[in-house]
């Protein structure tokens, strides 16, 4: 190309833009203003994940060591196997739920079924099955963080649900009850569970496997009573262990830890008159010597009108939570979701029970995705320390016992029934801690924890 065409050009080009200078000079203008008005309206609407910045800079402060995920909490409360006479289970057994866990994780449920959860009982009582029962309802949600669910049809849909029953069928495959008797909800899947491998660890285990009675609460239907809620008992008296354990210094080093992992902005937060009250601008920590109990407050957090319901599983988010605010200290599992106040519940648990003591739950409350508060306590026993108390044995009432002492309740009223730890300090012994086993009743619209035999001297009937 000349230089000639190449002026040209470049003299046409001149031409073209002067002539339509005022054209030209007119898109840009619209350009600039829509841009401008693009700009104001992000201003306006901008709403930063402070939870986010939180985490990321609650990361840097202090790594947390135990990070857990969904599968790691969550585990079941009993598992009954039924040989078309008996019930069998094995109390207290982290061998056999930590076995039943990772089987779970492998199977498959696939081509589920909606069912009516009516006549269960004469569905199954000519078939062998393994009931695998958790401490509370969950949604379809965590189930399928905790299962491999997959549907040739679309979306598996699970009801709410707490327990699982496993079956074979007379061709030999495994299916799967999911079911709800509080929601009389039920689906059945076919799967991939093996299930002679389960049974056979309960037939052959050499000591441990008690027999138990089925406890049914029922309700009147318009097709006559049906079970809405089902415990299992173990049938005779039976001996579990107490211990002892030493726990970990708290002192000031203790609280200052909560402080960095909790706070956004650690220096600039200011103590109460008291010194054990601690706020921001947004947020405070109110920290109960007496009890080692914290209690961690979100003053920012508000209705958002745009959001009708909890998007995320209040369960998933404590779980994130916990894990970026200075971690689990000991062993805590899901025990309680309330739904109607997205209020998630942990308990610690110790040698396969657990702790049943409100001074030493772990709980948060959400609301659209943010947390309203967080309660803790402080207390971290040294589970992987020298072991230098003897346990010692106590024997715990049987089925026909605990009927009897179920006399005095409102059966309605019974949310859950468990044999867990009461846990005392040793006298004159302040970081040292009894764990006696025994019987607890959850009772009541406040799902308060109690013992059942509130006339026993002794938790359980110690030897």
């Amino acid at each position: 190309m000349t230089w000639s065409r190449i002026y040209s050009i470049l003299k046409f080009i001149a031409k073209s833009v002067y002539r339509n200078y005022e054209m030209i000079k007119s898109v840009f203008l619209i350009f600039l203003i829509m841009l401008s008005l693009i700009l104001t309206w992000s201003l306006w609407t901008l709403k930063p994940n402070y939870s986010n910045l939180e985490e990321t800079r609650t990361l840097k402060k202090e790594e947390v060591k135990d990070l857990k995920k969904i599968t790691d909490v969550i585990r079941p409360s009993q598992i009954i196997y039924y040989d078309k006479n008996s019930y069998r289970g094995m109390p207290a057994n982290e061998k056999l739920i930590d076995r039943v866990n990772q089987v779970l994780a492998n199977t498959k449920f696939y081509d589920s079924k909606n069912r009516p959860s009516t006549n269960i009982d004469e569905q199954l009582k000519n078939k062998e099955y393994i009931e695998v029962i958790y401490p509370t309802d969950m949604t379809a949600d965590i189930y399928s963080q905790i299962f491999n669910l997959t549907s040739s049809g679309g979306t598996f849909t699970i009801p709410s649900a707490d327990r699982v029953i496993f079956y074979k069928k007379d061709t030999n495959e495994v299916e799967a009850h999911i079911i709800s008797y509080t929601q009389r909800k039920m689906i059945t899947a076919s799967t991939t569970f093996p299930f002679d491998s389960l049974k056979n660890i309960i037939n052959n285990a050499k000591s441990g496997v008690l027999q138990y009675e089925p406890f049914d609460v029922e309700r009147d239907t318009d097709q006559g009573a049906e079970v809405s809620k089902r415990f299992y008992f173990p049938k005779e008296r039976f001996m579990l262990n107490s211990y002892s354990y030493l726990s970990r210094t708290i002192n000031d080093d203790t609280i200052e830890r909560y402080k960095n992992a909790l706070f956004r902005d650690p220096g600039n937060v200011k103590s109460g008159n008291t010194g054990d009250y601690y706020t921001d601008e947004s947020s405070a920590l109110d920290v109960n010597r007496n009890s080692n109990r914290i209690k961690y407050t979100n003053f920012t957090q508000g209705p958002d009108e745009n959001t009708t319901e909890q998007t995320r599983s209040p369960l998933f988010n404590s779980v994130d939570f916990i894990n970026n605010h200075a971690g689990w200290g000991n062993p805590y599992y899901f025990y309680n979701l309330d739904p109607a106040s997205s209020t998630v519940e942990f308990l610690l648990f110790v040698r396969g029970l657990p702790v049943i003591k409100s001074d030493m739950e772990m709980k948060l409350g959400w609301t659209n995705n943010e947390l309203n508060e967080y309660q803790r306590s402080m207390v971290e026993l040294d589970m992987d320390g020298d072991y230098s108390f003897k346990p010692k044995k106590v024997k715990l009432q049987s089925a026909a016992e605990v009927k009897a002492a179920l006399k005095e309740y409102d059966l309605t009223m019974v949310n859950k029934l468990a044999v867990g730890y009461e846990m005392t300090h040793a006298k004159g012994q302040e970081n040292v801690y009894n764990l006696q086993p025994r019987w607890f009743v959850n009772y009541g619209p406040n799902h308060d924890w109690q013992p059942l035999f509130r006339d026993s001297q002794r938790p359980g009937g110690e030897l």
